[in-house]
């Protein structure tokens, strides 16, 4: 019987099977990765760093991981910088470097990256290596929301909600957080039922926050 990736294209295949953490086909993906990184191909070295800085069918291993993806970087593949910038955020087997993850955070940024948006938006909140600049971290949220970051969204509702960075705002807060809410963010669903429950920032509502509140539960249950 010809399965789904019996018809794609090699990478494509390799792609699908990493994608998929398809144990079984870890070796089929990473041999195919090789070949192709020896053609040059940006996507085979991103790959290959995620395989090691997973330990996808080879043992995790993060200055492999690095090294890949510092090849997939030089080619121009988007998604390394991302990872560089985690891996020198978060000191794995590399000093941690919040000024050189951010370089390579604001790569990554340039390049549409949500993910790095959004880390952006982290590092200059949280004040550990990087000087706290409001301002900027409610920019970089901004943009991570505005590009569908659900996590962004949230924290950006809050933003808006207590004046951190932005001046306080409570529609724009509601806005943020229910566009959390309805993508499944159980934080933001508590919130928002809070908040009309107490008339905080919104006219209170006692039949709005339950139906808020009921959304959180069923999440909780798994219901949604």
């Amino acid at each position: 019987m010809i399965s789904g990736t019996d018809v794609m294209e090699p990478l494509e295949k390799a792609k699908f099977i990493v994608r998929n953490r398809s144990d079984s086909e870890y070796l089929t993906a990473y041999n195919i990765f090789m070949k192709e990184a020896k053609k040059d191909s940006a996507e085979a070295d991103y790959y290959l760093g995620l395989m090691y800085a997973r330990g996808q069918g080879v043992k995790k291993d993060y200055d492999s991981a690095r090294t890949w993806f510092e090849k997939g970087l030089e080619r121009g593949h988007p998604g390394s910088a991302y990872y560089l910038g985690m891996i020198h955020l978060n000191g794995l087997h590399v000093s941690k470097d919040p000024e050189k993850a951010k370089e390579y955070f604001l790569m990554a940024a340039a390049r549409g990256d949500v993910r790095a948006e959004y880390e952006l938006g982290l590092i200059h909140f949280k004040d550990e290596g990087i000087p706290r600049d409001l301002e900027a971290s409610a920019h970089w949220m901004r943009t991570a929301a505005e590009h569908g970051h659900i996590e962004a969204q949230f924290i950006l509702g809050q933003f808006y909600k207590n004046g951190v960075g932005v001046k306080p705002d409570s529609p724009n807060a509601v806005r943020w957080l229910m566009s959390a809410a309805l993508n499944g963010h159980r934080g933001a669903q508590v919130l928002l039922g809070n908040m009309y429950r107490t008339g905080d920032g919104v006219s209170r509502n006692d039949d709005e926050a339950d139906r808020w509140y009921d959304m959180a539960d069923n999440m909780k249950k798994g219901l949604m």
